[in-house]
């Protein structure tokens, strides 16, 4: 009697930034299905940032017959599933058994255009559904499948964090390092788990997203020749300076879309993430434009 070999999904990673899925001022939550689509076409993570297993974890995937599979949105894991079925995995998945994933940053300006603290850039970040023992009770786990709880700063790990990954996980050098994702069959809430209790794949699959906030800026716009402004512009002059001139307000830097922004009754254009300046005294960043 033949048998066919199935593979299932046993988890599921998304990376999702906003930068590239928003338009504007407009979320991407908000759109219909229809312009989400339209604007998942265009995104592609893997330009974003690199998503590697370590040789430990390939040497794992390849004894448990488990396959990688990375996509434009993220990556996933799958198992070769037992003959008798039932979501089996035809290799017994330890309940300590985890997989470590390093993450590169590819993208250059991935700091310029993420709400990250520009200061922590080279700093490493845990992403994991069990906290790590170097680390204290409150820090965060992996748990929010949505987009509405971003990777933020509270996923640094410490010191001592950090110099026991750098020489577990392999990494030669740390250059543009952002992260170790890790994740366990089994992890410190129920909801977390990969596996059941009887060893078997969670269905449907355990979905993670690694969910990215794009930054908000004020924006500088640098004349070459004195500007007058109106109560109702939608700018100030910075110190007095008639050539110089911020928002009001700070603006998120979006890859498409386009804020509507008037000085009089001329609309001024949006700025680009290739130059942006932290102020330390007033600790507020800006994105200049020159006119």
């Amino acid at each position: 009697m033949a048998f066919s070999i199935q593979y299932k999904q046993l988890f599921r990673i998304d990376i999702l930034h906003r930068f590239f899925l928003n338009k504007g001022s407009v979320m991407f939550d908000s759109m219909s299905e229809t312009e989400q689509h339209r604007q998942l076409k265009e995104y592609d993570s893997r330009l974003i940032l690199d998503v590697v297993p370590t040789a430990e974890t390939v040497a794992r995937l390849n004894g448990h017959s488990l396959l990688l599979r990375r996509s434009s949105t993220g990556f996933t894991v799958w198992y070769k599933e037992a003959p008798e079925g039932h979501n089996q995995p035809s290799v017994t998945l330890d309940d300590h058994l985890y997989l470590t994933f390093l993450v590169r940053v590819k993208d250059p300006l991935f700091y310029n255009y993420t709400e990250l603290i520009l200061e922590n850039a080279g700093k490493l970040f845990y992403l994991s559904n069990r906290k790590p023992d170097t680390e204290i009770s409150s820090f965060p786990l992996l748990d929010k499948a949505d987009m509405d709880h971003p990777v933020d700063d509270k996923f640094i790990l410490s010191a001592d964090g950090m110099k026991k990954e750098k020489l577990s996980s392999g990494m030669n050098g740390g250059v543009n390092y952002f992260g170790i994702i890790r994740l366990f069959m089994k992890g410190d809430k129920n909801n977390l788990h990969i596996t059941d209790t009887q060893g078997k794949a969670a269905y449907p699959a355990k979905k993670f997203v690694l969910s990215f906030k794009n930054r908000s800026t004020f924006w500088r716009y640098i004349f070459s020749s004195p500007q007058q402004v109106k109560p109702a512009d939608d700018l100030l002059l910075e110190n007095g300076n008639t050539r110089i001139l911020v928002t009001k307000t700070i603006h998120p830097l979006t890859r498409s879309g386009f804020i509507s922004l008037k000085l009089d009754k001329d609309e001024l254009p949006n700025p680009g993430v290739s130059m942006i300046k932290p102020d330390q005294s007033t600790h507020k960043i800006f994105s200049e434009i020159y006119m």
